[in-house]
């Protein structure tokens, strides 16, 4: 298709009415086309407001529209499909309104509000240990029924059988142990869990806040012919002032002990990130530096939520249980949240 002649303004809509939209696929096009268009902090955030307010994956998103380079109609009807047809008209009304700088109407406040309103998920015990630790878990963050709901699609999802080992190991999982699993209801009704959108809400002070749509992730047993693929122990963000407070988070799908390939993390790191980067040798690439002795497994049960404090180095672990390790990834932050634009 012909690339539009110039950026489109934010307000610009189509079928959908979502503001900024248009400009989105917009420059995802010009991308594509080899015309470079300088990235601020302002487009990184709202990119990301606007993927994770429709429920649309970055790299899933960035690749159809790249590869597939439909019209704004095309693009707009693929993400109806990813809803079955119908966008939650909150979230809707949501993104337009900061994307118009706007109040969020009655309806949007109402449902901050709602949740405000809940009860305290994480006690002064759970903020002590958050505050020692840096991690935090959830327990119960849903249904045990409902881990198994999820558990038993992302099986479904690989054509891979729970009762027979020799099937975990007959075709890639994705990227390593990474699914691009992202749009079976199961996965879209743990990330309105109140329990978890409560714990962030406590950890942010806020409960205005926006929900990742991450992937699944597979981890079997290692074996001589595969054995653990990682990821080993790392940070997703960028290791240069200025620091911000972030959060990350996984939700275990089945009962994964601390040999099964379980979380693990360096505990506390998140108080001595700064000064640790500060005191290394010229030269050094901190990514490069092993952790390892210092990382300890988070084992918990299927519905338990594990929530971290991303100044962790944190990673997988080998599998050297008997059962794969099955999680959903999921995270959730304000409107406000700035990162940092340089990666080292």
């Amino acid at each position: 298709m012909a690339l539009p002649q110039q950026l489109v303004g934010a307000e610009e809509t189509g079928l959908l009415g979502v503001r900024y939209l248009k400009r989105f696929w917009t420059q995802v096009l010009a991308r594509r086309n080899g015309i470079f268009m300088e990235s601020t902090e302002k487009d990184w955030r709202f990119d990301n407001l606007l993927l994770n307010g429709l429920g649309l994956p970055l790299e899933e998103t960035i690749q159809y529209v790249g590869q597939q380079a439909p019209s704004f109609l095309e693009f707009e009807q693929w993400i109806l499909a990813k809803h079955n047809g119908q966008l939650d008209p909150l979230q809707v009304d949501r993104l337009n309104s900061l994307f118009s700088g706007q109040p969020y109407p009655a309806a949007v406040l109402r449902s901050l509000q709602e949740l405000d309103q809940e009860p305290d998920v994480l006690s002064a015990e759970d903020f002590a240990f958050w505050e020692k630790n840096g991690y935090v878990i959830v327990r119960g963050a849903i249904a045990r029924e409902q881990a198994r709901a999820t558990e038993v699609a992302v099986w479904e999802a690989l054509g891979m059988h729970p009762q027979e080992p020799a099937t975990w190991y007959q075709k890639p999982i994705g990227k390593g142990i990474m699914m691009d699993f992202y749009h079976h209801p199961t996965l879209r009704a743990n990330r309105q869990s109140t329990r978890i959108r409560k714990a962030f809400a406590q950890l942010w002070q806020t409960p205005d806040l926006w929900t990742t749509t991450d992937r699944t992730s597979f981890n079997p047993p290692e074996t001589a012919d595969l054995p653990f693929q990682g990821p080993h122990l790392h940070w997703d963000m960028r290791l240069e002032p200025p620091f911000r407070f972030g959060t990350q988070g996984l939700l275990y799908l089945c009962d994964t002990p601390a040999e099964q390939g379980a979380f693990c993390c360096v505990p506390g790191f998140h108080r001595t990130l700064e000064t640790w980067l500060a005191n290394l040798p010229a030269g050094t690439d901190p990514r490069q530096v092993n952790l390892n002795a210092q990382a300890v497994p988070i084992a918990a049960e299927a519905g338990d939520f594990i929530i971290w404090h991303h100044f962790l180095p944190h990673g997988s672990s080998p599998n050297r249980g008997t059962y794969p390790r099955i999680v959903q990834y999921l995270n959730m932050y304000p409107v406000d949240f700035k990162e940092n634009m340089a990666w080292r």
